[in-house]
């Protein structure tokens, strides 16, 4: 993991090193089919390990039951691994009925992979993602590089991102939230290590980061992240922070992707120094997932 290099201080407890946010590398396209492959196969393992009482448990993802968030992971790969069905799902006819019920271009894709699957098994599903996830990866792989930077808005973000980032990065995030989410719906432990899990969230914190720096100004904030994949950065300017935040690595992305309200971390968080500050930045803590 990026920020957990360990340093041992002089009553012999290991402690996890301070890195600067700016300083954690981002994700290459080689790295990124690695972290793909790795992902796919956690999520595997845990939807296969559901008990049929599972299935219909409501999810953070309130149109979603468990079977529901499969059916849209597995749809989500399936438009990579099959050029017609990319473009069947982003079709502006058949999102028609999905932007007249007031959803979003990117909602009204998410909700037809849900809606092509009504009627699948959690078997089927599951089947299903065991034949086109290494599809999607390899086509994501597989994507030159002229292509891969070439920058488009992202309906409903406000946002403009080189199609790699989506591609390398943020297909993965999704898989590695809906994976948590399943476990918090099930009351699983989330299977964690520092190189993947680590990984993923350093680049959470990478991309919050840069997405600071206007509220933070010419100040800075220690976060630091409990738990497995967890790690201590500082995030803005050079010099000592002004405020400190303690959160469990998992609540951060839970915060960071808008599953947590600010109100609701800033309770489970440990802060110190400028709480003012400290909110400004629970305000903002969101990135794209």
């Amino acid at each position: 993991m990026q920020a957990a290099s360990n340093t041992k201080c002089e009553d012999s407890v290991v402690r996890p090193a301070l890195v600067q946010a700016r300083a954690i590398p981002a994700l290459t396209h080689s790295e990124a089919r690695a972290m793909a492959t790795v992902e796919l196969e956690r999520f595997l393992s845990l939807v296969t390990s559901l008990s049929p009482d599972d299935w219909e448990k409501p999810t953070v993802c309130t149109l979603w039951n468990v079977q529901q968030m499969l059916a849209h992971v597995t749809g989500a790969a399936a438009s990579y691994a099959r050029w017609s069905e990319f473009m069947r799902q982003g079709n502006p006819k058949v999102q028609r009925p999905y932007r007249a019920s007031g959803l979003s271009t990117l909602d009204s894709l998410n909700q037809i992979q849900v809606d092509d699957r009504a009627n699948a098994t959690p078997a089927a599903l599951i089947d299903e993602l065991r034949e086109v996830g290494p599809k999607a990866i390899a086509t994501r792989a597989k994507l030159p590089a002229l292509l891969r930077a070439v920058r488009l808005p992202l309906p409903g973000t406000g946002g403009i991102i080189p199609i790699g980032y989506l591609t390398d990065l943020i297909y993965t995030r999704d898989m590695w939230m809906h994976r948590l989410d399943i476990c918090r719906a099930t009351n699983r432990k989330m299977s964690m290590t520092a190189e993947h899990d680590g990984r993923i969230i350093a680049l959470v914190v990478r991309d919050l980061a840069k997405k600071l720096l206007p509220h933070l100004r010419k100040a800075s904030v220690v976060y630091t992240l409990t738990g497995p994949g967890g790690g201590v950065w500082k995030l803005g300017q050079e010099g000592s922070a002004l405020t400190r935040i303690e959160l469990d690595a998992l609540d951060f992305t839970l915060l960071a992707s808008g599953r947590l309200s600010s109100e609701e971390a800033w309770s489970r968080a440990s802060i110190e120094g400028d709480t003012a500050l400290a909110r400004e930045i629970f305000n903002h803590t969101w990135v794209l997932f």
